[in-house]
């Protein structure tokens, strides 16, 4: 299964187990669209776009963290799948005070914000 059907896999579980709260998706470089990607990664770089955002974010504060940010990759990846754009994004935002995680697919990112949304 492909990490953007793992993904959306996530993204439907987490609307049913928590009703009403946000999980969103942030478009990165592999999103960039148009005909002319060269021309539409220039644009989107002057509009905020980071290398090695993560993939979702939960905006949601539990205990000493301001948020979940999950980096998504697909079953039986290591960490050595993980770029080293994504690896900075991660520490930066676990050092400003948010949880940021990578998982390998499904189960591992819903262990990750099962254990999240209890507070741990």
């Amino acid at each position: 299964m492909s990490e953007s059907r793992q993904q959306q896999l996530l993204i439907a579980w987490f609307k049913l187990q928590y009703p009403g709260k946000i999980i969103f998706a942030i478009p990165n470089g592999a999103m960039l669209g148009g005909r002319n990607k060269v021309q539409m990664g220039v644009l989107r770089k002057r509009e905020g776009l980071l290398k090695g955002v993560a993939d979702l974010f939960i905006p949601i504060q539990k205990g000493e963290y301001a948020g979940l940010f999950i980096e998504m990759k697909n079953v039986g990846k290591t960490r050595c799948s993980v770029t080293e754009d994504q690896k900075w994004f991660l520490d930066e935002m676990n050092a400003a005070g948010y949880k940021a995680e990578w998982c390998a697919g499904f189960d591992a990112a819903k262990e990750v914000i099962t254990e999240y949304m209890k507070g741990r």
